[in-house]
């Protein structure tokens, strides 16, 4: 038999394993694939973003805008003259109502005393936030005495009165001193203006 000759140059099996270099182009496809997607959905957030931050830049204008716009319309100087008075007629009405009209006791009582009812000496003082008043006087009876007791006791603006130290004076009549708590009502400037403007 002859001797056969491999006439061609070109290798009749492969040189190298093919499956391993078609492994290798897979592998790198798949990462090259991967980075290219990441690439896109960078590039595609950053654009979204973007766009998201010029929408909001316009909002905030937008939305500066119309608070400037309402301020406007509030008229802040008008808010701050009104707050002003607000607060001078506040204070105004605490002090009416805690103001107190001591001229209008001496009219009650004199309203309250019967003829010939004396005082002699009269003080007026608030104690803890109660009025009150302590005299010396003198009546001409002790039939006198237990009337004006009576009218005393029946009013509604003197509370609590005390007779004590009841005794002849000098003249005959009849002395002695007097204490009692005041209703504020009798007091009140408020309550002595609303009555004036009931009579009126």
């Amino acid at each position: 038999m002859e001797p056969r000759f491999q006439t061609s140059f070109i290798p009749k099996k492969q040189i190298g394993d093919q499956s391993d270099y078609s492994d290798k182009i897979r592998e790198t496809d798949i990462f090259s694939l991967a980075a290219t997607m990441i690439s896109i959905v960078t590039v595609v957030l950053f654009g979204g973003l973007f766009f998201y931050k010029s929408v909001l830049v316009k909002q905030i204008a937008k939305a500066d805008i119309e608070v400037n716009n309402a301020r406007s319309a509030i008229q802040p100087e008008m808010i701050k003259e009104l707050i002003d008075a607000n607060s001078r007629i506040t204070t105004s009405i605490n002090l009416l109502e805690k103001h107190v009209a001591t001229s209008n006791l001496l009219y009650i009582l004199g309203d309250l005393a019967l003829k010939r009812f004396k005082f002699n000496d009269l003080t007026y003082s608030i104690k803890n936030g109660v009025p009150s008043i302590t005299a010396q006087a003198e009546v001409q009876t002790f039939n006198a005495l237990a009337q004006q007791q009576d009218v005393f006791s029946k009013s509604e603006y003197i509370k609590n009165p005390i007779f004590s130290n009841i005794a002849l004076s000098d003249t005959g009549g009849v002395k002695f001193s007097f204490s009692s708590t005041v209703n504020f009502g009798a007091i009140s400037y408020k309550k002595v203006l609303e009555s004036l403007t009931l009579n009126e």
